[in-house]
């Protein structure tokens, strides 16, 4: 075969297929839809395009669905709206706006965007955790190993030498005899526990006292009202600049925070009162949940006509502060799972040469 052909056969054209439907692969979609339909392209082939173009073999899966509910008449929001594992619920009201609105293109070029933020900040906001989580991982299997394994052998010899034990080394015996005899029990309980508590956040009263509660820790609390602020700026600016009117907006911003039963009812009396004529920056400060900075930022949006403007200059704000408190948290978290490990690790060495150091001195 000659070379150039050879060339051809393996060159990396095209990157493998994958199952999963991530995050990059929904990001891909809207980038490819939205360079089409801004060039002119109609959405229907701008849809089949796409839909070839995918990498998700999932993804591709469902795109291939909706371009066929798209060819038969349905709206592309209608369509996609029968896979909101894929499309989350404030992408599906863009979509929407923009189809009512006749702005298609740059509704798919700002919702583009916010799909690229999202991207960033989970990937920054896993990054930041990683490191961390080994840690804690690295130091329960090294204690655990020490009591499960270790601390039998030398317990079996203290016992055959019938030595005295300090109180340090009696309860590291103790210890690994509870993990030896009870430990798979353990770990039964505490699998089940992650199960019901997973399946509790799944609830209306698991997402209102658990979400209510993490919002009143140090550190953890503003980290969520951050997060909050963020997601409320960020979907304001979007679907007001979409051409959505207020009302309409704050009912679906309602909607993106379904999962958030405290900020969810606060919107919906917001709502009310925007309805009944007041300002939303009045609104959003009676409900207590709202950071001035944000409340403040919209009252001079409102008064100045550029609500969506102001809005998209300051997520950007609450994301970097966000993602600066994680940061913050994890480097302080660091040092201390670091001095349990070796705490840890440097009790139980104690706990076991202490007895054979007494040993060692008796002998004569």
């Amino acid at each position: 075969m000659p070379f150039e052909d050879w060339v051809v056969a393996h060159a990396q054209i095209s990157k493998k297929a994958h199952k999963a439907a991530k995050i990059e692969d929904t990001l891909s979609f809207f980038h490819q839809l939205a360079t089409l339909v801004s060039s002119g392209t109609p959405l229907l082939q701008a849809l089949k395009i796409a839909t070839t173009q995918c990498e998700s073999l999932k993804l591709q899966a469902v795109l291939e669905q909706i371009t066929a509910k798209v060819a038969a008449g349905s709206t592309f929001h209608a369509a996609a709206a029968a896979f909101p594992q894929i499309f989350e619920f404030q992408w599906l009201e863009a979509i929407r706006t923009g189809e009512v609105t006749g702005k298609m293109a740059q509704v798919l070029i700002e919702l583009n965007k916010q799909v690229r933020d999202a991207r960033e900040t989970k990937r920054k906001v896993k990054g930041a955790l990683t490191y961390p989580m080994i840690l804690i991982v690295v130091a329960i299997v090294a204690v655990t190993v020490m009591l499960w394994m270790v601390v039998p052998v030398f317990a079996k010899m203290f016992r055959d030498m019938d030595a005295q034990l300090p109180a340090i080394t009696q309860y590291v015996v103790d210890a690994s005899d509870m993990i030896v005899r009870y430990g798979h029990y353990a770990v039964v309980t505490i699998v089940v526990s992650l199960f019901a508590f997973k399946r509790y956040m799944k609830t209306e009263s698991g997402r209102r006292y658990v979400g209510g509660a993490l919002m009143v820790l140090p550190s953890v609390g503003q980290l969520v009202i951050e997060m909050a602020m963020y997601r409320f700026a960020s979907n304001l600016s979007l679907l007001l600049k979409s051409g959505v009117p207020m009302m309409e907006t704050m009912h679906t911003i309602k909607g993106i925070f379904q999962a958030s039963p405290i900020y969810r009812d606060a919107l919906e009396r917001v709502a009310l009162r925007v309805a009944a004529g007041k300002p939303l920056h009045s609104a959003l400060q009676e409900t207590g949940l709202f950071l001035p900075m944000l409340t403040s930022m919209v009252q001079v949006g409102e008064e100045s006509g550029q609500l969506p403007q102001v809005m998209e200059q300051i997520a950007p704000f609450f994301k970097e502060k966000m993602e600066g408190m994680i940061l913050k948290v994890t480097k302080m978290v660091e040092p201390l799972i670091i001095m349990f490990m070796g705490a840890s690790i440097a009790g139980l060495m104690l706990a076991i040469y202490m007895p054979m150091f007494d040993m060692a001195g008796q002998v004569k």
